[in-house]
């Protein structure tokens, strides 16, 4: 008897918000940073740190648009974006310990409403650099 009130339930839920709904629970489709170490890096050498943003269960993540800002990085560094991909270098000027944060916000294909298809559009990580 529950597994019928448990289906009728479910039948009236998929009516009701559609199937996109559902899935959006279940499959977010979203932007994404990938969890990653920064290599250790000193005042003498050049420091080179690469990342890739995506839009996770997504297999069409290069037809959106990707941009990426950065907080927090040590003097002398600096960032630079080639489309997905997000690059932390320079020679660092001073040693210590740097928390910097990336942001990702993800624009693209949109549905027949023009609104995204995305769950979320934008994320942000906190990454530590150690510079001796």
């Amino acid at each position: 008897m529950k597994k019928r009130y448990f289906l009728l339930l479910l039948s009236l839920s998929f009516f009701t918000f559609g199937c996109q709904s559902i899935f959006d629970c279940v499959i977010p489709v979203e932007a994404e940073l990938p969890n990653a170490q920064f290599p250790i890096g000193s005042t003498e050498t050049y420091y080179y740190k690469q990342l890739t943003g995506e839009v996770n269960n997504e297999p069409r993540d290069d037809d959106y648009d990707y941009f990426f800002d950065v907080f927090g990085l040590p003097e002398g560094m600096d960032y630079f974006v080639n489309y997905r991909t997000i690059s932390i270098e320079g020679r660092p000027v001073e040693a210590g310990t740097y928390d910097i944060t990336i942001s990702l916000f993800v624009e693209g294909p949109f549905n027949n409403n023009n609104e995204s298809i995305l769950c979320d559009q934008e994320t942000s990580k906190t990454y530590t650099i150690i510079i001796e």
